[in-house]
């Protein structure tokens, strides 16, 4: 999109832009753009192709986010047949920009556990329920795009038992509320130093464990186990959980296997399909994560994903 067709969008709302910034591109393929309006007052506009997609339950998920108290970006306008929202301005600043293993820092990520039970253990109508299919379809996604087509490898039988476990062990843990993407990168501290929750827009009831890797098995920067450890002490103790923390570590654990294998094959189908290799650099991190999580009695997987696929991976991306 360029700035003709933001202007052209946000004339169709009723705005008149004096300025435009870009602000991000995500792996949705939604775009955000900043918008300064005739008074200094910014709001951002998230525009989606219709014919991509659809903002029908972000815009649902908003409206009951608000009623809930629940801190989310306010829901200012929209037009669907455009694809088209426009949205309260939370600022630049998200928890990715915060180092946020300093102990100055550390209310945030403490905050972030409590959003975080709160988003859980709300009651949101209507929510589709992830099943065996889709769980298992989207952890085919490492075999099937990120090592068959975007490294030209297999871990073959290796990973179906992986696989497998997972999801027998997911079964094992609470399903509730599921932002599914619950990561620094969409947690943004507002004007009053709340942390507001973005990107909600796949919300769906699943596994609790794939949230909390999300926030505590951190793409960008390496958590030591006994940080994860407190910080699940206080989602217990958010949660009213009568488990030790090692018990939620363990729905962690599968969680983020789930989520690891998932991002690697969607963030690999992404630069395959559409050329888009802006989070490529995330893979080895990703990767790494991936391989600390699985347990040590998997011990040849393990070594084939730091001796041959970990490797393969830095060739790769070196070479493009």
């Amino acid at each position: 999109m360029n700035q003709s067709d933001i202007y052209k969008l946000s004339g169709r709302l009723g705005y008149e832009p004096q300025n435009i910034s870009p602000l991000k591109l995500e792996a949705s393929g939604r775009e955000y753009y900043r918008i300064q309006l005739a008074d200094n007052k910014t709001v951002v506009l998230c525009y989606l192709d219709p014919k991509a997609g659809s903002h029908t339950k972000f815009i649902q998920l908003s409206n009951h986010l608000l009623k809930s108290n629940i801190s989310s970006p306010k829901l200012i306008d929209y037009d669907e047949s455009i694809g088209v929202t426009i949205q309260e301005d939370l600022g630049d600043k998200s928890l990715i920009d915060i180092d946020i293993l300093n102990s100055k820092n550390g209310i945030y990520l403490d905050e972030s556990i409590k959003l975080l039970a709160q988003l859980q253990s709300s009651s949101i109508p209507q929510l589709t329920s992830m099943n065996d299919s889709s769980i298992l379809g989207q952890m085919n996604k490492m075999e099937n795009i990120f090592l068959s087509k975007f490294l030209d490898s297999s871990l073959g039988n290796q990973l179906n038992e992986l696989t497998e476990i997972t999801l027998e062990k997911l079964h094992q843990q609470p399903w509730m509320n599921c932002h599914f993407d619950f990561e620094r990168r969409n947690l943004h501290i507002n004007k009053n130093n709340e942390i507001c929750v973005i990107d909600y827009q796949d919300l769906c009831h699943g596994p609790v464990g794939i949230d909390l890797a999300g926030i505590l098995v951190d793409h960008y920067q390496i958590y030591p186990k006994e940080k994860i450890l407190e910080k699940l002490n206080i989602y217990n103790q958010a949660m009213q959980l009568d488990i030790s923390a090692s018990d939620a570590f363990e729905w962690l654990r599968w969680g983020g296997i789930q989520r690891g294998m998932r991002i690697l094959g969607t963030l690999a189908d992404i630069y395959i399909t559409n050329g888009r290799s802006f989070r490529l650099k995330d893979l080895i991190q990703i990767l790494d994560n991936l391989h600390d999580l699985i347990p040590s009695k998997y011990k040849v997987l393990k070594e084939s994903i730091s001796s041959e696929v970990k490797p393969r991976l830095i060739s790769r991306i070196d070479s493009l």
